[in-house]
């Protein structure tokens, strides 16, 4: 029978680096969405938005906030 471990351990290595690829994204992705909020909270509080706007922005802060949670 053929050793193999050479190849799984290699797979497996593979596996680790896209998992730590894909969570660096996944952080970077989620500041990205926590600034955006933060952002979007500011224009909401500020004097500047009428009602439809207004409602759009803080729909939008709603909605990542689900996001985050999960409870999309």
């Amino acid at each position: 029978m053929a050793d193999h471990s050479a190849f799984w351990e290699q797979t497996a290595k593979a596996a680790e680096t896209r998992c730590q690829n894909q969570q660096e994204h996944i952080q970077a992705m989620r500041y990205a969405g926590n600034e955006l909020a933060r952002v979007l909270d500011d224009v909401a509080q500020s004097n500047h938005l009428d009602a439809i706007a207004k409602s759009v922005v803080i729909a939008t802060i709603a909605k990542w906030n689900r996001a985050k949670t999960g409870q999309l």
